[in-house]
């Protein structure tokens, strides 16, 4: 007799009523063996592999949120356009604050302080209802973690190889601008 193995079930849910979890938290997994979030990732990542790992703790009235989030990006360098694969490896700390919406006519201030100009510490999310959505937390950290100019190379510069001589002209910089821009109205001549 010969067992067929399908793919790996996961216990962890993509979406996690927060009120439901024991005192001392609970650690979630997700990866591409899994399959849970495949079809909500593919967009970004394909077919790259991927692993979510996360722990949430109750905290009173919010929830700290720790783990990683590792997969890769199929890129292009932005400046000879070789394809590449952009590693995505992020330490995720976050606290989950259930808060309720606000009712017509109320109003949120927040005041700016200091402590909030540093990275060390936690983000927070606030959230309408106590289910967290997983799969959108993940879609929109890989999303924000994806470089804006892409290079192939963390040193990569107009020398590189790859990018044809003909190409380079476009990445040299502008003439610089006059200091008076109306100086080519002296040169005119008006025909009277």
């Amino acid at each position: 007799m010969t067992l067929k193995w399908g793919p790996m079930k996961s216990i962890s849910p993509l979406e996690i009523t927060l009120k439901e979890l024991p005192a001392e938290g609970r650690e979630f997994i997700y990866s591409n063996k899994t399959e849970e979030m495949n079809e909500l990732l593919h967009d970004l990542i394909g077919k790259n592999p991927y692993e979510v790992v996360m722990q949430i703790t109750p905290m009173g009235n919010t929830f700290d949120l720790r783990g990683t989030i590792r997969t890769g990006l199929d890129l292009q360098c932005s400046l000879c356009a070789m394809d590449m694969k952009f590693p995505v490896d992020l330490k995720v700390h976050e606290l989950l604050v259930v808060q309720k919406p606000l009712a017509k006519g109320d109003q949120q201030t927040k005041n700016n302080h200091a402590h909030e100009w540093e990275n060390q510490g936690p983000n927070y999310i606030l959230l309408e209802s106590e289910v967290f959505q997983v799969a959108e937390y993940v879609h929109e950290a890989i999303a924000l973690a994806e470089p804006i100019r892409p290079l192939g190379k963390p040193n990569c510069d107009l020398s590189c190889e790859n990018i044809p001589e003909t190409a380079k002209k476009y990445f040299e910089e502008p003439e610089a601008v006059r200091a008076n821009p109306f100086q080519v109205l002296e040169k005119m001549k008006l025909k009277s």
